[in-house]
C-alpha cells in the first residue's frame, strides 16, 4: 500500500468510533430511541402505496419540491431557510468536513458522541465543558468561557444521552453572545420537548438547527434529516455543499406523507410523553437509583453498583437498553427508550424485581 495512505489509515483507525447498535433478533430494542409507539402498519401502508406510485427511473425532482413544502408548513418557516439531507448525521458530517476542518469546537459533556467522533476525524479540537452532575444542567458562564476561544459550538437540546432540554432563555443568551461562532443546535428529539428554536435561528447568520424524522416520526430507516438556518447558509448548503440527490424518491415521498399526517404522529408523541412521566415517577421512588427528568423519548439513569445485575436482568427479559457504564463521573449509567405501556411495564417490573 502507498506509504502516505497507510499512515493516514493508521491515524484514522486510532480515533474513537461511533458504535451502531447490534442487530439482535427476538428482543425488544430500547437502545436506539426509535418511536416504538407509532403503528408499524401505518408506516408500512404508506411505504407500499409510495412504492406503487413512484417511478424509480426518474430523479426525485418533484419529491424535493414537496418535502420542502411540507417541512416549511410543519416548522412555520419559509422554504428558503431549509435544507434536507440523508439524516441529520449526514448534514452534520458535511458541515464539519467543509467548514470545520482544523478548527476548535466547544461541547458540553456528556452529549451525542457522534459529534465528538466526527470532530476528531476532521481534525477539529474539542473542548469539553461538564454539565451539572446533579441535574445535567448547563453552566452558562463556564460554557461561554470555552466557547469564546472556539470556532464551533455544539448544543444538543434535548441532550443525548441525558434527555434534558436546556432553559430557552439561557440558550438564546448563548446565541446572542456568540455571533462570531458557528453554532449547531441539535434538536433531534425536540418534538418530545417544550420548545424549538427553528423560528429563532433564522434571525442569526451563524446558527443552524438540526432536525430529523428518525425519532418522533418513526422514519429511522428512511434517513430523512434537515436543517433550519439563515437563507444564505441554507442556499449555499443546498446548492454547493450537499450532493444533488442525497435522498431517494421513496424516502422523500414517504416523509412528505408522514408530515401531512402529523396529527396521527402527534398521538404517539403524547403517549410517549405520558409514559415517560409514569416510568420516571415509578423509578424515582426507588431511592437506591438516580433518575433524571427528560424532555426526549428516553430516560437516563444512574444505577451505581447495581448496573451489571440490572443489565443482565433486562437481557433475560429480552430488553436491550443503552448500557453506557461510567461516563463523566456518573456511575453505572443506562439510557432507556420509552416504548408502549406493555413494554414499559416489563422494564419497570424487571427493575423492581432486581432491587
Amino acid at each position: 500500500m502507498i506509504n502516505w495512505l497507510s499512515e493516514k489509515l493508521d491515524r484514522i483507525s486510532k480515533h474513537d468510533n461511533y458504535i451502531r447498535p447490534e442487530k439482535v433478533r427476538n428482543v425488544i430494542r430500547l437502545d436506539a430511541n426509535e418511536n416504538l409507539v407509532l403503528d408499524k402498519k401505518f408506516l408500512s401502508e404508506i411505504a407500499v402505496q409510495t412504492a406503487k406510485t413512484t417511478d424509480l427511473r426518474e430523479y426525485p425532482l418533484e419529491q424535493f419540491d414537496e418535502i420542502y413544502k411540507q417541512l416549511a408548513k410543519f416548522n412555520d418557516v419559509n422554504e428558503k431557510y431549509l435544507a434536507v439531507g440523508n439524516g441529520s448525521d449526514q448534514i452534520l458530517e458535511l458541515i464539519l468536513s467543509t467548514i470545520g476542518r482544523g478548527r476548535r469546537a466547544t461541547v458540553f459533556t456528556p452529549t451525542f458522541s457522534y459529534f465528538i467522533n466526527r470532530c476528531e476525524l476532521h481534525g477539529i479540537r474539542v473542548d469539553n465543558v461538564p454539565l451539572s452532575k446533579e441535574d445535567n444542567n448547563l453552566y452558562k458562564k463556564e460554557f461561554l468561557k470555552s466557547a469564546y476561544g472556539s470556532d464551533i459550538v455544539y448544543i444538543c437540546s434535548p441532550n443525548n444521552p441525558t434527555g434534558n432540554q436546556f432553559d430557552k432563555q439561557i440558550v438564546l443568551e448563548i446565541l446572542d453572545s456568540l455571533q462570531d461562532k458557528l453554532i449547531l443546535v441539535d434538536e433531534a428529539y425536540v418534538e418530545f420537548a417544550d420548545y424549538s428554536l427553528t423560528t429563532d435561528v433564522i434571525k442569526y447568520d451563524n446558527v443552524i438547527a438540526l432536525r430529523t424524522l428518525s425519532k418522533a416520526f418513526g422514519l429511522a430507516g428512511a434517513r430523512i434529516g434537515y436543517l433550519v438556518a439563515s437563507d444564505k447558509f441554507a442556499h449555499i448548503f443546498r446548492s454547493r455543499i450537499q450532493s444533488p440527490y442525497p435522498l431517494s424518491s421513496l424516502s422523500l415521498t414517504i416523509a412528505s406523507v408522514i408530515l401531512s399526517n402529523f396529527n396521527y404522529v402527534k398521538e404517539s408523541i403524547e403517549l410517549i410523553k405520558k409514559e415517560r412521566k409514569r416510568v420516571f415517577d415509578q423509578i424515582s421512588e426507588i431511592n437506591v437509583f438516580k433518575s433524571f427528568r427528560s424532555d426526549a423519548n428516553f430516560l437516563f439513569f444512574e444505577f451505581y453498583d447495581r448496573y451489571y445485575s440490572i443489565i443482565q436482568a433486562l437481557e433475560r427479559e429480552k430488553l436491550i437498553v443503552k448500557a453506557l457504564g461510567d461516563i463523566y463521573d456518573r456511575k453505572g449509567c443506562i439510557r432507556v427508550t420509552i416504548g408502549t405501556r406493555e413494554i414499559n411495564d416489563i422494564f419497570l417490573e424487571t427493575i423492581q424485581q432486581t432491587i
